[in-house]
């Protein structure tokens, strides 16, 4: 399996997570883990990866590999993880491309021509093109015309508690994730501005993710925000229990994703969610039954789903009670593995 390493953060590192920590899933596919993307700027990146190939060749011959597993995004991620799929190819091996980006399809069609073709190239190289939702299927389907049937859905997925142990006395709202424009950052603090004075006092915004394109502090100040919204820093996986323990909703209002495992997570607690109706979300959140889903940039309606979420116990109560069972039901690791075996035995 080819992905991310430790300094890398977000939804691909915990899902290659996932799978390095799983015990069982690790035995019945006696997994190899390459890492070779580090978090850096580009040139590093490279330098990383072209020192990653000796290791990656060594273990497909040495381990005698029948499957290898790419974890791929957008941009210089598929020529990358593109070259590790033809060279597992020439030595053999059945590939599968896991598709994470985001931005795939708004990347992909910013292209030249020969670019598209080169990049269509490769995702037909692989015996089975993994993306995270339906809503990819028509993207896909196109650039992969004449390998249609190598495209395969699979969920992400999360642990999901024992039981729902979301706190309905909880006062935190959480964003988690990247701090940047297309995560919808800056929505939810002017949303949250717009109800401060409508909800009670104690209610309180707390920010986690990567700060390097985002002034928060500057824009906490500009939204009036600095008494009743923080910046918390990068949630670690020690940190989450303890946050999610205070948390009444999570709130992602995305113009671009895949299926967010910030909002799964929040799910597998009971927490439920407030996020936009792109991508695979609506595979997770169904409008007004286990949380809510807005169009990207609807500010209005996003200060009022948050307020009503709020304001209201019983829909909350009922809410997340409904997003439990939806993790436990559709978005289980144990569910994910399952259909991922079958992924790799009918390639074999």
């Amino acid at each position: 399996m080819i992905g991310v390493d430790e300094t890398s953060i977000g939804g691909m590192l915990t899902v290659v997570n996932n799978y390095k920590n799983n015990k069982e899933f690790c035995k019945m596919t006696n997994l190899k883990y390459v890492a070779t993307v580090i978090r850096s700027n580009k040139l590093v990146k490279i330098k990383t990866f072209l020192c990653k190939i000796p290791e990656i060749i060594s273990t497909i011959r040495n381990d005698k590999i029948d499957i290898v597993h790419v974890h791929m995004a957008e941009r210089g991620s598929v020529f990358r993880e593109g070259f590790v799929v033809l060279l597992a190819n020439v030595m053999g091996c059945k590939t599968v491309i896991h598709m994470h980006g985001a931005d795939i399809e708004d990347w992909y069609n910013k292209q030249f021509v020969l670019i598209k073709k080169l990049i269509a190239n490769i995702f037909c190289a692989a015996d089975v093109m993994i993306v995270l939702g339906d809503n990819w299927l028509p993207f896909m389907r196109s650039v992969m015309v004449g390998h249609e049937e190598k495209i395969k859905v699979l969920h992400n997925a999360v642990y999901v508690e024992a039981e729902n142990k979301a706190n309905a006395n909880a006062t935190d709202i959480l964003f988690y994730g990247m701090l940047i424009k297309r995560k919808g950052i800056e929505d939810l603090l002017a949303a949250f501005e717009r109800i401060k004075d409508d909800i009670p006092k104690n209610i309180h915004l707390r920010l986690y993710g990567d700060n390097k394109e985002f002034d928060v502090l500057k824009k906490l100040k500009e939204y009036h925000l600095e008494e009743r919204a923080s910046y918390e820093g990068w949630m670690t996986s020690e940190k989450r229990q303890t946050v999610f323990s205070n948390t009444l909703i999570n709130v992602l209002p995305s113009y671009n994703e895949g299926l967010p495992m910030t909002i799964l997570e929040s799910m597998g607690y009971g927490i439920p969610n407030i996020s936009t109706n792109i991508a695979a979300i609506p595979e997770a959140i169904t409008d007004g039954v286990n949380g809510f889903t807005i169009e990207p940039g609807d500010v209005d309606s996003l200060a009022e789903k948050m307020k009503n979420l709020i304001l209201h116990k019983d829909l909350w109560v009922k809410f997340s009670n409904n997003a439990y069972e939806t993790a436990k039901n559709e978005f289980s690791i144990k569910t994910h593995f399952a259909q991922l075996m079958k992924i790799y035995e009918q390639i074999m």
